[in-house]
């Protein structure tokens, strides 16, 4: 009786346990089974779908984005100013024509020093016996019209009008100061009319003496492609001079021939026998006929200061006419 009692005892003991184990399993099951519905999505039995994070409190948890610092500034690199400019020594003057050579020896029938005064401040000299005397220039006659403008106080005194080989018409001549001041900027507009009454021009062209004082009279020549005109007008041109002043210098040492390629040259040394300081010498020459009228002019000058007593090597090209004479003006700025 008694084994039988503990037989059904332990009998029901296991009972027991299995029925726990089957609690416990199951337990189990229901907690794996909610726990996967919750990472799907699905609602749980006999509850809510568990809220998932918002955006932004996703965004709150997301880490921060660290700074990255722009690169340092490298600054450009300083300017370098220019090298500053070294001016010319004053006693080596540069020439802006073409360089200046030494004298030759004179042609025979030119003397070196002699020359004779002239009304107008000139040097007239003769021309070297080796003088050409042909040209294919033929001298015209034109009309004249008179200028009525006002102008500076000038007489324009013309020499010949020619017309040159190259078809071109030719006017050389003087302009005088007939004024009480010294003027500056002298020159020559001109135009001109042909048989059809059709004007042309103007053409304006400026004296080579930088100056123009009272009673003085510099030549200038003036060029027009070719037309058959009949007439032609001339009027002054100058202003009185407010700050620079003329000098003189003297040219010596004279040297007159022939380049070969159409020109006469006029070579020497021009001195400044003042006792200041004088700029930019410039020198002009004027070929002179037998009658004594211009037909060709030249100038050149010299940049730069000539001291007191020192001389400055001068060039003068002039476009070959015939002639019998030529004449020298040369003139400087004071300083």
């Amino acid at each position: 009786m008694s084994r039988m009692a503990c037989e059904g005892s332990s009998l029901r003991e296991n009972r027991m346990k299995h029925k726990i184990f089957d609690l416990k399993r199951g337990t189990l099951l229901a907690l794996l089974f909610v726990a996967l519905v919750a990472g799907c999505g699905v609602p749980a039995p006999g509850g809510e779908t568990p809220a998932r994070p918002s955006t932004e409190e996703q965004a709150i948890v997301q880490p921060a984005a660290t700074f990255t610092p722009y690169p340092t500034y490298t600054p450009y690199p300083t300017h370098t100013p220019y090298p500053t400019h070294t001016p010319y020594p004053t006693d080596v003057p540069l020439s802006t024509a073409t360089p200046a050579v030494e004298p030759t020896a004179m042609p025979t029938g030119v003397p070196t020093e002699a020359s004779t005064a002239v009304p107008d401040g000139s040097q007239a000299l003769p021309a070297p016996a080796s003088a050409p005397v042909t040209s294919g220039a033929v001298d015209v006659h034109l009309e004249r019209i008179p200028d009525t403008d006002p102008g500076p106080p000038f007489t324009i005194l013309v020499d010949t009008i020619r017309i040159q080989e190259d078809g071109k018409y030719k006017v050389t001549g003087w302009v005088r100061n007939d004024g009480s001041e010294t003027y500056e900027g002298v020159g020559v507009h001109g135009s001109f009319l042909d048989k059809a009454g059709m004007g042309h021009g103007p053409v304006d062209v400026y004296s080579p003496c930088p100056f123009l004082e009272p009673g003085a009279a510099c030549p200038f020549s003036l060029e027009i492609y070719s037309r058959d005109y009949v007439a032609y007008h001339l009027h002054p041109l100058g202003q009185p001079v407010v700050y620079r002043q003329p000098a003189p210098i003297v040219p010596s040492g004279l040297a007159v021939f022939n380049d070969g390629v159409g020109n006469v040259r006029i070579t020497g040394t021009a001195s400044n026998g003042n006792a200041f300081v004088v700029r930019d010498p410039t020198i002009a020459g004027a070929l002179v006929d037998a009658s004594g009228r211009i037909v060709s002019v030249g100038s050149t000058f010299v940049l730069g200061d000539v001291a007191p007593g020192a001389s400055v090597s001068f060039d003068v090209r002039i476009k070959y006419a015939p002639y019998s004479t030529y004449k020298l003006y040369a003139q400087a700025t004071r300083d």
